[in-house]
């Protein structure tokens, strides 16, 4: 049976989180009729955002497993970059990042030089720009389409770089509603398999400590 590193796999999870970092409130949905305009709307709702706070419950499709796994617990993200990422069940767990630097603490060393190996300080930083609104940036790394579903926005990324495509296929955001709310989010990996995540009680601007992303 295949398994990957826990380090990794929480890695990829802190990913697809900093994705989400563009669900802000925004009523420029109905201006979106190509990948440009979808993106600028996208941008204009990220404008105001200083803070999310939110719970969220993952799952994983694993092709080798008859049974999904899933996980649980709360995302903060704090602007410009600063994310942290508690897992609470099954396993508790926490990923710190700021900026490109990527924290778990109390992560084996072997562990952790298999995470400062792997290539997602790089793949971070190019995400990085979907922190700040600066969507476009994303095209250096990515293939990106945005269309309009209805009442909502679908981004999705194809990464360009083979040490990307490794660790993820593809990833597509979900945008729902009038206030371009993330409600759902897909990752697929170089496996073919599969994660969704949901969140719940998103909360915008409110007051964040720096200390959260202390180690």
């Amino acid at each position: 049976m295949r398994c990957l590193p826990r380090s990794r796999s929480r890695a990829r999870a802190a990913i697809a989180f900093g994705v989400v970092l563009l669900a802000s409130p925004s009523r420029a949905s109905a201006q979106c009729t190509s990948t440009e305009t979808c993106l600028r709307a996208i941008e204009a709702a990220q404008q105001q955002t200083h803070t999310i706070t939110a719970d969220f419950v993952q799952v994983k499709h694993v092709s080798l497993l008859d049974e999904p796994l899933v996980s649980s617990g709360r995302f903060v993200f704090k602007r410009p970059d600063r994310i942290r990422l508690q897992i609470e069940q099954p396993q508790p767990a926490i990923v710190i990042i700021n900026g490109s630097d990527v924290q778990i603490p109390n992560l084996p060393e072997r562990d952790r030089q298999a995470l400062a190996m792997a290539p997602t300080t790089a793949l971070f930083t190019q995400l990085g720009a979907i922190f700040t609104g600066s969507t476009h940036a994303l095209q250096d790394g990515f293939d990106v389409t945005a269309t309009q579903d209805g009442a909502a926005i679908q981004v999705k990324l194809v990464p360009r770089l083979a040490s990307w495509q490794r660790m993820f296929r593809t990833i597509e955001i979900r945008f729902a509603g009038a206030d371009l709310m993330a409600e759902a989010i897909r990752l697929e990996d170089g496996f073919g398999d599969r994660l969704d995540i949901t969140l719940r009680n998103v909360q915008r601007n409110t007051d964040v400590p720096d200390a959260l992303f202390e180690k």
